[in-house]
């Protein structure tokens, strides 16, 4: 009898724990027009939500990538995506900053939201990516780039203008080929001159954990962990 009611408090005293760790007060950031906030929420609705758009993500990536048959085929599909679907905001609307899915679900975003759709969905995908401002030779000038690595080799994209690289055989262009390289666009144009960009691209060696790595529960873990034991 004494082991049964042992059983039951050590059960309820879980209950309870969970209960009080779910329900802790966490925090999440919105910015709106450059402008961030914090905004306090509880820990279980903050996990619920987390778990909600990495299994969008999932959906969404398995959408886009049916039919392919090879990681350059299915990077070229969620570009193509990427492009189609995510617009220039308006000018008259916010500017809002808070979860990558939500740029997705709004449909619009500007110059670094269609660099975080992209990579994110790479990642997704089991694809490394990230974005990174690349800077002309005198650092009088920088853009953003999108590189995503697909077998052992990195390879650039302009999510922003739906602007690519190919060598002189019509194949992804990879880092290692940068001399080679020619520009190819979604839109059969190209906005700006890329040469004095492509010419000093940053060598990539370890790239951590980012923004757009960390849409998966593992990853998100990790990050978590390591801001922890700052």
């Amino acid at each position: 009898m004494k082991k049964k009611l042992s059983k039951i408090l050590f059960l309820a005293l879980v209950v309870v724990g969970i209960f009080i760790l779910l329900n802790l007060s966490v925090t999440t950031r919105q910015g709106i027009d450059y402008k961030v906030r914090t905004i306090k929420i509880p820990l279980y609705l903050k996990t619920l939500d987390f778990i909600d758009r990495y299994y969008n993500y999932r959906e969404l990536v398995k959408r886009i990538a049916q039919g392919t048959n090879n990681d350059e085929e299915e990077v070229m599909r969620i570009f193509n995506w990427t492009h189609s679907n995510i617009r220039r905001a308006p000018k008259e609307l916010p500017v809002i900053d808070d979860h990558v899915w939500h740029i997705i679900v709004r449909g619009y975003g500007v110059n670094d939201q269609f660099h975080d759709v992209f990579t994110a969905l790479c990642n997704i995908d089991g694809m490394d990516a990230f974005f990174s401002k690349v800077y002309t030779e005198d650092k009088s000038d920088a853009i953003l780039l999108s590189f995503v690595k697909i077998r052992r080799k990195w390879y650039v994209f302009d999510a922003y203008r739906g602007v690519y690289f190919k060598d002189k055989q019509g194949r992804l262009a990879d880092v290692g080929s940068k001399n080679e390289w020619l520009t190819a666009s979604l839109d059969g144009q190209t906005a700006i001159n890329y040469d004095p960009y492509l010419s000093n691209l940053p060598a990539i060696k370890s790239i951590g954990l980012s923004r757009s790595s960390t849409q998966s529960p593992i990853n998100r873990l990790l990050f978590e962990l390591k801001k922890k034991l700052r």
